[in-house]
């Protein structure tokens, strides 16, 4: 029977690999002849994606991005439950940021994020979209909306798991998966606080 620790490192080396796969930077080198880092913010995420190569393949993008964290997200929900989900979708995210196939340069991972989030628990997915979209709805910042969101996730978790076995290490989990996201926002934390945030538009922008 597999042991705890080795499911573990399992899940941690599955997460890492699938998350390492970064579809922006996958189809916009197919589609588009060019590497999406390049572009735009430089930031290989949905985001940047959708003003630079427009909604046809940042579609590609979104159902890639997601079916990777639902795999890993998944398989960790298989082996060792909530925790397990959370174990794999972390690792995701990491790849997701420095993936292991494009030079550990990726992007920030709000969208594997969300999406391991709606697998672990749909409770604290509502709420959390809840406040990205109001926030994004009247700031027109995506990443506004995506740091609070994250920064809710453990502080949800608690609140919804107080009193079960692994709370503690998921908490731990979450704690360090919300640094790490605002940690790949500082620049534009910083662009924040000086009224300087690029403002989300439906409108792509023009090459």
């Amino acid at each position: 029977m597999m042991s705890g620790a080795t499911a573990c490192m399992i899940l941690i080396a599955v997460g890492y690999l699938l998350g390492s796969i970064n579809s922006a930077i996958v189809v916009s080198k197919v589609f588009m002849g060019y590497d999406i880092r390049t572009m735009g913010s430089g930031n290989a995420g949905l985001t940047n994606s959708y003003r630079c190569m427009g909604l046809k393949p940042t579609i590609f993008v979104l159902c890639g991005d997601i079916a990777k964290a639902v795999i890993a997200s998944a398989i960790g929900g298989m082996l060792m439950g909530p925790l397990g989900t959370l174990i794999a979708g972390c690792s995701a995210i990491i790849g997701h940021m420095f993936p292991l196939y494009f030079h550990f340069k990726g992007g920030k991972g709000i969208l594997v994020g969300g999406t391991m989030i709606a697998v672990f628990d749909w409770r604290i997915f509502c709420i959390i979209m809840l406040f990205f979209f109001v926030l994004v709805g009247i700031t027109k910042w995506v990443s506004l909306g995506s740091i609070v969101a994250t920064t809710l996730v453990p502080f949800l978790t608690v609140y919804f798991y107080w009193g079960d076995a692994t709370l503690p290490a998921m908490a731990v989990l979450l704690f360090i998966m919300a640094a790490a996201v605002v940690y790949m926002h500082r620049a534009n934390i910083v662009r924040i606080i000086h009224g300087k945030e690029n403002k989300f538009s439906l409108h792509r922008e023009k090459k």
